[in-house]
């Protein structure tokens, strides 16, 4: 069992056809399926079978899978840090961030970064937090600068930084708003436009309906961007959840307020992640370090608290 075959494998699986995996791969399809056989012959049992629309893992496909990500990002990982301690070089920074996390946090720690590693490398994602824990998970990324659970997963150490305040938003003309303050009840019958359900916002909000005995708000549609959501909550009657940083000021063309539910208001936990006993780059500490800095002079993303502890699995501790 070769690194490369174990590569090969995992972008068949992902690609679900031979014909994409050798695309991307860059060889040639019979390459690729004579790797896939010697594979195949190493460990004993087909990893795949074919269906109508290409291949898909068999049993022993689905448990090498998983075994297999991790040998790659294991494989990467001591590669990158044995280039580090060889030349010295700061190397390559992968760094997923929330929208807000973007927009706000990111640009203060950008320049102080560059500037102390001028070599560095950073890949900037942003994307709501199930995809960036996804990646993260998958050792695609260092570090996620994003909203986190309360909980944190097994697998991941999180520090808390600060929050941010998540409230409900509504285009300007919408009825609910000559009613002034409202509780949550009234807006049973609501439809709204929100991200999709693995988000922490969406789980959030789907707690707080559970909570009165009421289904989970009616997402008439699913956006994972938050200039989607904005754009189209300020031309529909559709109900939004965002940060309160988000909504424009008055006179904006956009047309959103907040709409007065304070059952509905959500003090969003804001920190950075990383896998348990991954590798780091030595810059992924001035990074951290920097946000640390950041959260502690902040007045808030929004209306946001500083707020600075590590977190692991599921405790919480000062540090």
């Amino acid at each position: 069992m070769k690194l490369n075959q174990l590569a090969l494998f995992v972008a068949i699986a992902e690609e679900g056809q031979i014909g994409r995996a050798a695309t991307r791969a860059g060889i040639s399809q019979p390459a690729l399926t004579k790797q896939l056989k010697n594979l195949e012959q190493s460990v004993g049992s087909p990893l795949f079978e074919r269906n109508r629309s290409g291949v898909q893992l068999t049993q022993a496909g689905t448990l090498l899978l998983a075994r297999a990500r991790g040998i790659l990002c294991n494989a990467d990982e001591a590669q990158r840090e044995l280039a580090e301690l060889a030349t010295g070089a700061t190397g390559l920074l992968r760094v997923g961030a929330g929208p807000t996390m973007a927009e706000y946090l990111l640009p203060q720690v950008v320049g102080g970064l560059l500037s102390r590693f001028p070599r560095i490398e950073l890949r900037v994602m942003s994307a709501l937090n199930d995809v960036l824990f996804e990646n993260l998970r998958a050792g695609e990324l260092d570090l996620v600068v994003s909203a986190i659970p309360e909980k944190s997963p097994e697998d991941f150490e999180q520090e808390l930084l600060l929050h941010d305040e998540l409230v409900v938003v509504a285009n300007t003309g919408h009825p609910l708003l000559r009613r002034g303050r409202l509780q949550l009840r009234d807006l049973a019958d609501e439809s709204w436009v929100l991200p999709p359900p693995r988000v922490l916002a969406r789980q959030w909000l789907n707690q707080q309906f559970g909570k009165q005995r009421l289904p989970p708000p009616r997402a008439a549609v699913e956006a994972d961007s938050e200039l989607s959501v904005l754009a189209i909550v300020s031309n529909t009657l559709l109900l939004g959840f965002q940060p309160r940083s988000h909504i424009p000021a008055p006179g904006s063309r956009t047309r959103i307020t907040e709409l007065q539910v304070p059952e509905l208001r959500w003090r969003r936990p804001i920190g950075v992640s990383w896998r348990k006993g991954a590798y780091l780059p030595r810059a992924s500490r001035h990074f951290t370090a920097s946000l640390r800095e950041i959260a502690a002079r902040s007045s808030g993303l929004g209306s946001s608290t500083p707020a600075v502890r590590k977190r692991k699995a599921g405790r919480t501790t000062q540090g």
